[in-house]
């Protein structure tokens, strides 16, 4: 018996496993330590529940996805309003070194999930969902990446990118802590912090001035402004997708939204004109919260049964990796003080799992160690927030491109 849900019911479905997922995360120790997004909870709890009706012959379901492309797209364009350059001009350098950090990274997850499948057998683009689509950019990203190279001939795409990136969640708190821990301890950088201050040599600028503060409490107005300007930009991206596919460039469909509002908010901020940002960002939660929803409950994890072994050689291989490039590279491009262990500790959270993890990991060292480090909360999500998203797309696009024309 096929169970079909047409477009509506299949958005209400969504919600329900959402608030289901909300329900079980916070009644769940563990679930919430490690940040897993109840959309995703919600989602695979309705997967198990499919996954048992195919397996006994009882039923199966069949979902009308005619929305899940507008909540995609609705929730990424408020990733477009987040990208204020004259607030990343006053992180510096450090924001240039770890954004330049992240791309080498994301690179090199991609490069060693590749060869890991193409040593198994495995369709190659398998490794890139379990490489940057999953780690560097997590669930939202696998949810709107992994269908693009499943249509390119990677059977299980999604499945893969999902589960890799709950993995991410787990993992990166587990070990960007003590990573930052390593650094500080072996290196001596509190006394070295603490001596610089007493001879007046320690950060001057005053980081926690520009950090955006959460506001909780939102105007109806700024909710409807928020929303009337999302759809705004969502209808203007159309446009700039449908320019850049005309010229040959085939990018995923929430780019040109993504362009769109970046061009808006950096308008706003030279005619210094304020944004409805916090009606924007509620809205962009509960578009990723249905499109996570929807994406997730339609998993068919049934067909992946032959991919466990290589997916758990690529994913112990991205953890190490990730670690020994984090202390080795990014703790010394930094600076290798204080700061940029702390930072190390949030570029290896949202290297490997999101920036939520970024910021569980640097509170626990710097309460750990009793020191403040207000550059490393202003420039880790900054960069693993949105500046790293603007470039995801484009390098997994061209690195699936390579793949398919058989250059890579």
């Amino acid at each position: 018996m096929v169970i079909r849900a047409d477009m509506i019911q299949t958005v209400g479905i969504a919600v329900a496993m959402f608030m289901m997922g909300n329900l079980i995360v916070n009644k769940t120790k563990f679930l919430k330590k490690y940040c897993i997004p109840p959309a995703v909870v919600g989602g695979l709890v309705f997967t198990f529940v499919h996954l048992i009706g195919v397996q006994t012959g009882l039923y199966s379901f069949a979902f009308d996805q005619t929305m899940k492309n507008f909540f995609m797209i609705g929730f990424f364009s408020t990733i477009g309003f987040t990208a204020s350059f004259r607030i990343v001009k006053q992180g510096g350098t450090a924001i240039i070194i770890l954004l330049l950090s992240s791309v080498v990274m994301l690179v090199v997850q991609d490069v060693w999930g590749v060869g890991i499948c193409r040593a198994f057998g495995l369709n190659p683009l398998l490794g890139m969902c379990a490489g940057s689509i999953s780690l560097m950019g997590g669930s939202g990203t696998s949810a709107a990446l992994a269908p693009i190279l499943g249509a390119n001939g990677a059977e299980g795409a999604l499945i893969v990118a999902i589960a890799s990136a709950i993995f991410g969640l787990i993992i990166a708190d587990l070990v960007a802590g003590p990573v930052a821990k390593y650094l500080i301890d072996k290196k001596g950088l509190v006394q070295k912090a603490e001596e610089a201050d007493r001879e007046g040599k320690g950060n001057q600028v005053d980081y926690s001035k520009f950090q955006v503060k959460a506001d909780e409490t939102i105007k109806i107005s700024d909710f409807s402004k928020g929303f009337f300007y999302i759809m705004i930009v969502m209808a203007l991206g159309t446009v700039i997708s449908i320019l850049l596919n005309n010229a040959g460039l085939v990018f995923p469909a929430y780019i040109g939204a993504i362009f769109a509002a970046t061009i808006f908010r950096n308008i706003s901020d030279v005619r210094d004109s304020a944004l409805p940002l916090s009606g924007i960002n509620a809205i962009g939660k509960v578009f990723l919260n249905i499109f996570l929803s929807m994406t997730i409950m339609s998993l068919e994890i049934w067909k992946i049964s032959g991919i466990a072994l290589p997916l758990m050689v690529i994913l112990a291989g991205q953890v190490i990796i990730c670690a020994l490039f984090t202390i080795f590279v990014v703790f010394n491009l930094l600076g290798k003080d204080y700061d940029s262990a702390v930072m190390s500790a949030g570029f290896f959270g949202y290297a490997i799992g999101v920036v939520p993890n970024s910021v569980v990991s640097m509170t626990a060292v710097v309460d750990k160690y009793g020191r403040p480090s207000a550059k490393a909360f202003f420039t880790v999500p900054i960069v693993g927030g949105f500046l790293i998203d603007l470039f995801l797309s484009l390098i997994v696009i061209t690195h699936m491109n390579l793949i398919l024309s058989g250059i890579l």
